[in-house]
C-alpha cells in the first residue's frame, strides 16, 4: 500500500499566503548575471537545454519546489503536496530582450516578471533565463520564489545547489521521482480555492 503525504504550513507561512492579494505580493526576487561561457550554443543563444538538465539533476535536494499547496477539506487550510503534475519547463522559463539588451531593458522586464502573481496551483517558483544581454558573452537569471516557502537565508536554496565555486561540465542525471500520492478522502484538484 502506497502511503499518504501532506505537510501542513507553519502559522507563519500561511500568514504569508493569507496576506497575499492581486496588488501586495509575497513572493521574494532576486536578479542574477552570469557568464556565457560554455553555455553559449553555436548559434550564439544560451543552451536553455543544458540549464534545465543541471537543474533536473539537483531537484532532488530542495524537495520543496516540486510540492504545491493543497487544501485541507472543510477547514480550507494551506498545506504541503507532491505536484503530481509538476513540468519543470513552466518552472524554468526561457527569453530574450531585443538585443543588444542594456541594464534598463533587463530591470524593466525583472519588474514585469515580479509584477505578476504566482499560480497557487503550481509550486510556488519561477526562474526566466535571460538572453540578448550587451556584449553577448553574459546572461541573466530572473528568479521568485513565494515566502511561504522560504525565509530570507534559504531563499537561495535552488542556486546554491546549483552554482559550484569552480567551472565544470558536470551534471548529475535526473533522479527518479514520484510523487506520493494524497490521502483517498482528499478532493480534486479542481476544487482549492482561487488565487486571490
Amino acid at each position: 500500500m502506497e502511503s499518504t503525504f501532506y505537510e501542513r504550513l507553519s502559522a507563519q507561512d500561511r500568514s504569508f499566503l493569507h496576506f497575499e492579494d492581486a496588488t501586495t505580493h509575497m513572493h521574494l526576487g532576486g536578479l542574477a548575471l552570469f557568464e556565457a561561457g560554455p553555455l553559449t550554443t553555436p548559434a550564439g543563444g544560451i543552451d536553455i537545454d543544458r540549464i534545465r538538465h543541471q537543474i533536473a539533476g539537483r531537484l532532488h535536494l530542495v524537495p520543496r519546489y516540486r510540492q504545491r499547496l493543497g487544501w485541507i477539506p472543510v477547514f480550507n487550510q494551506a498545506v504541503w503536496v507532491d505536484d503530481d503534475h509538476f513540468n519543470l519547463h513552466y518552472h524554468l522559463r526561457h527569453t530574450s530582450l531585443p538585443s543588444p539588451g542594456d541594464d534598463r531593458q533587463l530591470k524593466r522586464l525583472a519588474g514585469r516578471i515580479m509584477s505578476q502573481q504566482l499560480d497557487r496551483g503550481k509550486p510556488l517558483w519561477e526562474m526566466w533565463v535571460v538572453e540578448g544581454l550587451e556584449g553577448g558573452d553574459r546572461f541573466a537569471i530572473v528568479s521568485k520564489i513565494h515566502h511561504c516557502m522560504v525565509d530570507g537565508m534559504s531563499s537561495v536554496d535552488l542556486l546554491a545547489v546549483l552554482l559550484t565555486i569552480e567551472p565544470t561540465d558536470h551534471a548529475d542525471p535526473p533522479v527518479r521521482w514520484v510523487p506520493r500520492p494524497l490521502p483517498t478522502w482528499w478532493p480534486s484538484r479542481s476544487s482549492a480555492p482561487s488565487v486571490l
